[in-house]
């Protein structure tokens, strides 16, 4: 595929737009431009059968060639319309089939590094990734978990790796949270990325609200109906330390 024709096809949805918008303002243009030419021809056509009533059949073949233009250009906005349904419907096909083919490929290599370097090498790259990520407290507030009822907790540093986000909390917070996505999961089924980030107090994401877990993938993947957290204490090499939290990987929640 030549670069012309993959930014071409990245524009189409603009450039459908554009023509929509267009063809929405040329409809309205063209119709009002032929109606006083219709009225001209409904009256000679009164005229010429000396009534002052004609039927629907009449009308339409009387002013039917007047309209023609605007019939069109109305065709045209609706094909607009269905196209840019068509290929935001093929774009999120294929952000879906992409998500999926690295995230299987992200099981496997995990799998097989574990098999390969053993635990502790998975470990060992998960805090490597937690050290290259910008360390960042916050003071968000928390949906569902009220920091007044243990005033005295310590706050930690956490690593999610499933957002790569750094935050402070308490563990007790986090815990609240992991319970709350596990009570949706029981209650309705899914539970999304950001609704999760929202329990521990933490800005949602780009796509965070498509994906997340759902009981139908999790029972299908590990036969088990509760998502399960690893909160594990690191170390990283510069002596920072903070708690990684890793769980099942993400899946497209409908």
């Amino acid at each position: 595929m030549s670069k012309f024709s993959m930014k071409l096809g990245q524009a189409s949805p603009t450039i459908l737009t554009c023509l929509g918008a267009a063809g929405v303002i040329g409809t309205a243009v063209s119709a009002v431009r032929a109606t006083p030419k219709a009225l001209r021809l409904i009256k000679a056509k009164k005229d010429d059968l000396k009534t002052d009533e004609l039927t629907t059949a009449e009308l339409i073949r009387t002013t039917g060639q007047c309209y023609i233009p605007s019939v069109l250009i109305g065709i045209g906005t609706i094909t607009c319309i269905i196209g840019i349904g068509a290929l935001e419907k093929h774009n999120r096909a294929a952000l879906s089939s992409a998500y999926a083919l690295l995230n299987e490929s992200y099981k496997e290599y995990r799998k097989a590094a574990k098999q390969v370097y053993g635990e502790d090498a998975d470990n060992k790259i998960h805090a490597e990734m937690a050290k290259d990520a910008m360390v960042a407290s916050c003071d968000w507030g928390y949906q569902v978990y009220n920091m007044d009822m243990d005033p005295e907790s310590e706050y930690l540093l956490f690593y999610d790796l499933t957002s790569k986000r750094y935050f402070n909390t308490t563990m007790a917070a986090v815990l609240n949270a992991q319970y709350h996505v596990n009570r949706n999961l029981a209650i309705r089924g899914y539970c999304s990325l950001n609704e999760y980030l929202s329990f521990l107090g933490i800005d949602g994401v780009e796509y965070g609200d498509e994906m997340g877990w759902d009981i139908e993938f999790m029972a299908d993947d590990t036969d088990a109906y509760w998502l399960d957290f690893d909160n594990q204490k690191t170390t990283l090499e510069d002596g920072l330390e903070c708690i990684l939290i890793d769980t099942m990987a993400l899946n497209k929640i409908e």
